[in-house]
This record gives C-alpha cells, structure tokens and sequence, in this order.
C-alpha cells in the first residue's frame, strides 16, 4: 500500500483488496479518540458521492444531529405502507447508507486500517487495487474524498477564491 503525502494534511490513499484503506498517522494522531491498539467502533458519514467523514462513535452518541439523523434512518427502516404499489421517497431510503458503523483496526507495521463498506465503496465507484481516495483533516474529522471530487473541486479558477 501506498501513501503519498501531499501535505501534512492531505494525503492519497490506495483502496486495498476487500475496500480497506491505511489511515495515515499523522491524521490519526491528530484525534485523541484514535488511541491503543484495540479495534475501535467508528462512523461513516456520507456527505455526497464522493465525500465521507469519520467520525468517532462517542460523537455519534452525543450529538442531536447525528441522534436526529440516526432516528430518521430507523424510521425509515421501520416505514411500511398498506399499499404495494407505494414507494418510500429514494433520498429517504438510502439514508440507510449515509451513516454507516464501521471498525478501525490498528496493526503494528501499518498502523489504523479500515474496510469501507460495499455500499459506500459502490457510492463512491471505488475498485479494490485500482482506486484511490484523497484524506484530509478538516472540521476535526478525517474526510475521504474521491479522486473525481478531489478533481472537481481544483476546477474552480483561483481568482475567484480571492
């Protein structure tokens, strides 16, 4: 597995066999709940196709947003309709697939490593030993970008950021 560092906080990932990625250290250690070498219970949030955010699971536990969004993706789960030929809204169906349990696991060589789920993996068109995905340290989270959006978001001239 590769790991170029762009900066000291952005760096490019290679998806590994079985959609697991190397979570750089120096991101790692920039989040105090990322600690000791037990397997660790952690959150994917998806923000859009090609963004998602780590996020710890004592932050989803003790946050109204996340609760609220964790109710809401059981509701949906729970909806039902007397009518077959009744659809559920799609965006509210795949909430299921916005906040998404996952494990890190810390191995002594590579250091924390994660498998993405397939749902996200397949949201993001990421391919086991072919794609790669851009970790940057922002809002106090470790986000994940897709190289698409990594290449969307350079597209915008910079006079007009200034």
């Amino acid at each position: 597995m590769e790991v170029y560092q762009a900066s000291s906080e952005a760096n490019i990932l290679t998806v590994e066999a079985s959609y697991r990625i190397r979570l750089p250290q120096p991101l790692c250690k920039r989040l105090s709940w990322i600690v000791g070498d037990q397997p660790l219970t952690a959150w994917l949030l998806v923000g859009s196709p090609g963004r998602c955010r780590l996020v710890s699971a004592a932050e989803v536990d003790s946050d109204p947003a996340l609760q609220s969004l964790k109710a809401r993706i059981a509701d949906e789960l729970d909806a039902g309709s007397a009518n077959a030929l009744e659809f559920q809204d799609e965006a509210s169906v795949a909430l299921i697939v916005r906040l998404v349990e996952v494990q890190l696991t810390h191995h002594k060589k590579s250091g924390w490593r994660m498998t993405l789920p397939r749902p996200i993996a397949a949201i993001m068109q990421l391919r086991p030993s072919e794609s790669s995905l851009a970790a940057f340290f922002l809002q106090r989270h470790i986000e994940l970008w897709t190289m698409e959006t990594l290449r969307s978001s350079v597209r915008t001239p910079l006079t007009e950021f200034i």
